[in-house]
């Protein structure tokens, strides 16, 4: 009868249960639990005695993971900073390498040419040597301006003298001088010319003559003197003499950076890969899951920070080498810049702000939106609803960023247009590049297309990824959490 009323009376405080939310049943139902249950409680008792054995060893598995994930974000804060100040070098050596070997000062610089055609007219004055042919040519026309004077000389004792003494001077020329004796002496007069003309004494005085008329003329035209001192400033920054010995020390330098900020870039990569070892050697242990995903949220946020720093791609187009042949001589110029740009998202945003278009801003603005604050706040949000309470995970605005933004969210759709970018403009200026290709007898031209994809396009393609797999985590983080802790979808 006792244990009817007991149970009796415990009836109404179990139907309330029903009534009650989630968290409040543990302790109702420790108060409505009958004798054999209450035992069963007795029995388990002893378990806890373990318990500050098992927190020791939480907190163990959490200090050697900090140990591990600490080091590493701290290390990868070094590369991210190292990239980006040796992107920053690489960068400014890069556009005065296109600057100095830009077209308008090469081909299309006047000094260029006549640099050029100075160097190939002095050769051909100092190996002047008159062959056979040129013999015969200029011994054909030494030989007709002799017969011209002549004539022009019979001409003039020919004319009618007025005055006593032009009249006897007249007829004693006539008298003593037969004028075609001295046409039958032009060769003589023309063989004796040449021979003059090719003694060294006076092939050297004619060389040094035709080398003062060149100087001369070459002084008098000459590119603008803007053009001239921003060409030297760049010069005397690299302490260099000239063009060439410029490009062979910025040839040096661009090499040396890109081998180390391909080297740095790998050593980022590597670490996404050991933030996700991590996550599979954690898969069983919830303790570790809360400190795990904030250090890889940290790291993502440093991926997506370097990543929108860098330059995504290089557009470079270039004419590698023309070659004319010109007066016997070569006629070269080399590594001639058509084109060069290298831009960052975040140098493509402000580019589009500072042009001042209503249009321009307007894109710019949402560059900024959906590529990079969207991106930010699904991390930031991740986090949030990972270590909130239930009340922090029912807000909308959390649940909506944390796994519903990704379709808002363009960096996936940037690094699909960035690489589709790429491959259009590789293309383009290949084809392009390909009409100025020339080979013929007198002319060699060679155009390169080196448009390439930069350390920026692969570590914000690796965040994108990075961010997916996040995701993916986290569903699977907050399903294997109990009924209790997780907010209902």
């Amino acid at each position: 009868m006792s244990g009817k009323g007991a149970s009796a009376k415990l009836e109404p405080r179990c139907s309330s249960l029903k009534r009650r939310p989630p968290w409040r049943m543990r302790r109702c139902k420790s108060s409505c639990a009958g004798p054999g249950e209450a035992s069963k409680r007795s029995v388990r008792r002893p378990e806890r005695k373990d318990r500050p054995g098992r927190g020791a060893s939480m907190m163990s598995d959490r200090r050697k993971l900090l140990l591990v994930v600490v080091p590493v974000l701290a290390v990868n804060v070094f590369f991210g900073s190292d990239i980006y100040r040796l992107s920053k070098q690489r960068e400014r050596i890069k556009e005065d390498y296109s600057r100095v070997n830009s077209i308008r000062y090469g081909l299309l610089s006047v000094d260029s040419w006549k640099e050029r055609i100075q160097v190939v007219l002095t050769g051909r004055i100092a190996d002047f040597r008159l062959s056979k042919a040129q013999e015969a040519v200029l011994r054909e026309e030494v030989s007709k301006t002799l017969h011209t004077l002549i004539s022009e000389a019979e001409r003039m004792l020919r004319k009618p003298q007025s005055t006593l003494s032009g009249k006897i001077r007249k007829l004693a020329i006539r008298t003593f001088v037969d004028v075609e004796d001295i046409r039958r002496q032009v060769p003589a007069f023309t063989r004796a010319i040449l021979d003059g003309l090719q003694k060294p004494g006076q092939t050297k005085k004619l060389k040094k003559l035709a080398q003062r008329g060149l100087d001369s003329y070459a002084a008098q035209v000459s590119d603008s003197p803007e053009d001239t001192a921003r060409q030297l400033e760049v010069l005397a920054r690299y302490r260099t003499e000239d063009r060439g010995e410029f490009n062979r020390l910025a040839a040096h330098r661009i090499q040396a950076l890109e081998s180390d900020i391909s080297a740095t870039c790998v050593l980022m990569l590597d670490s996404a890969l050991v933030f996700l070892f991590a996550w599979w050697l954690a898969r069983g242990k919830p303790e570790l899951h809360g400190v795990l995903f904030s250090s890889s949220a940290a790291f993502a946020l440093l991926l997506l920070a370097v990543g929108l720093a860098l330059p995504m791609i290089d557009l470079d187009a270039r004419i590698k080498s023309v070659d004319f042949l010109l007066w016997g001589g070569h006629v070269r110029f080399h590594d001639q810049v058509l084109f060069f740009r290298s831009k960052s998202i975040l140098q493509v945003v402000q580019v589009l702000m500072d042009t001042g278009k209503a249009d321009s801003i307007a894109v710019g603005v949402l560059l900024v939106l959906f590529s990079v604050l969207f991106p930010l706040s699904k991390l930031v949000s991740m986090e949030v609803y990972l270590r909130g309470g239930p009340k922090v995970r029912e807000s909308p605005w959390i649940r909506f960023f944390a796994f519903q933004s990704g379709k808002w969210s363009m960096a996936d759709v940037t690094v699909v247009a960035i690489f589709i970018a790429y491959i259009g403009f590789k293309g383009i200026l290949s084809s392009q590049l390909a009409g100025l290709n020339i080979q013929a007898a007198y002319v060699e031209v060679i155009a390169t297309n080196e448009t390439a994809l930069q350390p920026g396009f692969i570590l914000f393609t690796a965040f994108v990824l990075f961010g997916f797999a996040l995701s993916e985590i986290l569903k699977r983080v907050v399903l294997a959490q109990p009924a209790s802790v997780r907010s209902p979808r």
